[in-house]
């Protein structure tokens, strides 16, 4: 079996790198021939990473970014028939193309995360809504054409079953393995209350602020933020913001003493599938997350993580973490278990692989 991937992004990038890149190796220990091209090279990728604090660098990502993908998509056109299957990675197909790729191969597989369907999110500027415009276009033609849609939630496969009858969830996965269960090492003076993202999700920090500062009056915490904007402040609160790099991203990780998934509750949100949780988790760091979309079904709240939807609720929670070791030791285990259980690479991989299985043959 031959399966072509087409990944958004570099191995920089947790869409590509969560969604793509980690199976390669498993399923070519199952004899599967993969070759990946990656449609956003890491150059491009910082661009759009430095454009957090200097919009005008969005003015040049575009454009370029476009015509990258233009040029990968009438590459992958040209191969497609060699191949078995093809992989797409997130709505990168521009103009249309996605017809003459399907004439060229019709063993299509879309893979998206995110409301990628949804076309204007709310409070973006000029060049994002043009940007969510464009991807609920491409998103719409991809799932036109496709033979199988992969998604992470209930919410995402409700809006792309109205243009592929095939649809099936793969949350995450996460590496178990890579993402190994640590005791927790609290420090002796503080706790580490942690965060890892990027500049462009730092913005959901801000909807725990008053519950964080309240936390800070009463314990000695570390806010730390893995990946975080630069320019990012909060008043009354002691804060780090350490740069994100996948070779120290398991280092920082695992000086977490609680994990945080804080979001709005609006649609785009709602269509978020929780990887940090994940990692949390698979990692045992006891996890408090806003009561939103898939956070819901990630977290038992009170077994293996904690929900909060006000701030009394973050503050109780947070408290009850600090205070109760045992109650931290417990949901560590649990959430490990939940993680092993439902969402674990090698669980995905093989899912994965029968899919492939059942493609060729539909």
């Amino acid at each position: 079996m031959k399966v072509l991937f087409l990944a958004a992004y570099s191995n920089l990038v947790a869409a590509s790198r969560i969604k793509v890149y980690q199976f390669l190796p498993l399923l070519k220990k199952r004899g599967i021939m993969c070759r990946a091209i990656c449609f956003a090279p890491s150059f491009l990728y910082r661009i759009r990473l430095a454009s957090a604090n200097n919009k005008n660098l969005l003015l040049a990502y575009y454009p370029l970014s476009y015509i990258i993908r233009l040029y990968k998509t009438v590459l992958a056109i040209f191969i497609a028939s060699k191949f078995d299957i093809i992989f797409i990675n997130e709505p990168i197909i521009p103009l249309g193309l996605e017809r003459l790729l399907k004439l060229a191969n019709k063993n299509i597989i879309f893979q998206f995360s995110d409301a990628v369907f949804l076309d204007k999110k709310e409070g973006d500027k000029f060049l994002e809504r043009l940007r969510s415009q464009a991807l609920f276009k491409y998103w719409k033609r991809i799932a036109v054409v496709a033979k199988y849609c992969l998604v992470d939630n209930d919410y995402t496969k409700t809006a792309v079953l109205k243009f592929c009858q095939n649809v099936d969830k793969i949350t995450g996965p996460i590496d178990t393995e890579k993402y190994f269960f640590r005791e927790d090492k609290k420090e002796k003076n503080y706790v580490v209350m942690g965060w890892i993202g990027t500049p462009f999700t730092t913005k959901y920090i801000y909807e725990v602020e008053d519950a964080l500062r309240e936390i800070s009056k009463k314990y000695n915490i570390v806010l730390r933020l893995v990946g975080a904007k630069k320019d990012f402040k909060m008043e009354g609160v002691d804060y780090e913001i350490k740069e994100w790099k996948i070779d120290t991203e398991l280092a920082w990780l695992s000086t977490f003493n609680i994990g945080i998934m804080p979001l709005t509750d609006d649609a785009w949100a709602r269509g978020k599938a929780g990887y940090k949780l994940l990692q949390y988790m698979s990692m045992g760091i006891p996890a408090i997350a806003s009561s939103v979309g898939f956070n819901k079904e990630l977290i038992e709240d009170g077994v293996c993580g904690f929900l909060a939807a006000t701030k009394e609720e973050w503050v109780k929670k947070i408290s009850l973490l600090i205070e109760n070791e045992e109650l931290r030791k417990k949901i560590s285990r649990n959430a490990r278990v939940a993680v092993e259980e439902h969402y674990s690479l090698k669980k995905a991989e093989e899912k994965i692989f029968n899919i492939f299985k059942k493609i060729i043959n539909l």
